[in-house]
């Protein structure tokens, strides 16, 4: 049976209360009411079987070694004189979303959000590790889809609105357990080395 202890640096995360958030493009992400994350998921709906007619059971499982690419929904507090996008650098001013999408494909780097995670001190023990805060990055990320509309009645007392995000890959700083090794990018590379070193092409 588990038992618990102020002296466990050990604790289950608490999501909310400012233990986590978020930034971009370095800097944090204002009046962020909720942040919505769907994974990448592989790039077929699942595994493969391998089964020869005559075999009585599968010989073998096929998964991929690729995935599509994440998202991630901001809920954000709109503001007087504001659009809820005019808090986010390289789209503040845009008029919509149009205008939006062309300036992210001219920007002059990707746009990253990442995640901090700073787990609480209690007792004067730091929760989870012991070291302190730690990262989740978000890649080359793509504004797909802003909410501009809006249903008012008497009694609205705020007003939010969706900005939904696409991203490529992960990586993460910080954990700890971490190899800090993608074997998708090692294989990848791997198979890039093979064909440029072949001699064979006319």
């Amino acid at each position: 049976m588990a038992t618990f202890s102020h002296q466990v640096p050990n604790r289950v995360r608490n999501g909310g209360s400012g233990f986590t958030s978020f930034f971009w493009q370095q800097q944090p992400i204002a009046f962020c009411r909720q942040l919505a994350h769907t994974p990448p998921t592989p790039v077929v709906p699942g595994p493969t079987p391998i089964q020869p007619l005559d075999e009585p059971y599968p010989i073998d499982i096929i998964t991929p070694a690729a995935q599509t690419v994440g998202t991630l929904q901001l809920e954000l507090y709109e503001l007087y004189n504001r659009k809820v996008w005019d808090h986010l650098a390289v789209i503040a001013g845009s008029i919509d979303i149009v205008n939006i999408m062309i300036k992210v494909a001219a920007a002059e780097k990707p746009i990253q959000i990442v995640k901090v995670i700073q787990p609480p001190t209690l007792g004067g023990q730091v929760g989870g590790t012991g070291k302190g805060k730690y990262f989740d990055i978000f890649h080359n990320c793509v504004i797909t889809a802003v909410e501009d509309g809006e249903t008012i009645e008497i009694g609205t007392m705020e007003i939010t609105k969706r900005i939904s995000v696409m991203y490529t890959h992960t990586t993460r700083s910080g954990y700890e357990i971490y190899d800090n090794k993608n074997y998708a990018l090692d294989l990848r590379d791997g198979r890039t080395s093979t064909v440029s070193n072949y001699t064979g092409f006319a």
